[in-house]
């Protein structure tokens, strides 16, 4: 990495910041300035509010689901609404055990993966369902519209954990040494 490619001022604990990541680092933290104070607590409390989202869409994709079956609709369209579904409740139970329970550095980008991946997914059923002309089209229009909702909640938390990946990382040392002490507490 030359000169020409990094800022200044912008040297972090891995070594300099290139060009690129030193403006994103910039428009996160006016972003989530707010959020800077308990940044784990933050991350947290987006989750819970994305695992309510998951749930409304779950319970969304199986009414799509069957009004699908029942106007005669495209049967690749009630296997993309029911299998979405599955996999955001998986997502839930996923990020849930990843970020309560093993929040490793591998396992956090493993989470932060999966959550972009299902926010494009999301996108692209809003664009499939929103012109859908068969089946219901109240039914359509109300779950192109929890797609684009879950693709906007999955981005912005997904944006939230990039920015404080490293405060919500645990060793896994660490994480052995908490709950050793914490045992060892319930024992006393």
């Amino acid at each position: 990495m030359s000169a020409h490619d990094t800022v200044d001022d912008d040297i972090s604990a891995d070594g300099p910041v290139p060009r690129g990541m030193s403006v994103v680092k910039r428009i996160l933290g006016r972003m989530f300035g707010s959020c800077a104070s308990d940044p784990k607590g933050s991350v947290h409390r987006a989750w819970g509010i994305s695992l309510l989202f998951v749930v409304l869409y779950f319970v969304v994709a199986i009414i799509e689901m069957v009004q699908l079956q029942k106007m005669g609709g495209s049967e690749a369209l009630v296997i993309a609404a029911v299998w979405t579904g599955i996999i955001h409740v998986l997502l839930a139970i996923l990020g849930t055990f990843v970020l309560k329970r093993f929040p490793t550095s591998f396992s956090i980008g493993f989470l932060m993966g999966i959550v972009i991946v299902l926010a494009n997914q999301n996108l692209i059923l809003f664009a499939t369902f929103n012109s859908y002309s068969m089946g219901n089209p109240t039914t359509n229009l109300i779950f192109s519209s929890a797609a684009f909702t879950l693709f906007a909640v999955l981005s912005f938390f997904s944006l939230l954990m990039f920015q404080f990946k490293k405060e919500v990382v645990v060793s896994p040392v660490d994480a052995k040494r908490a709950r050793q002490q914490d045992s060892f507490t319930d024992q006393a």
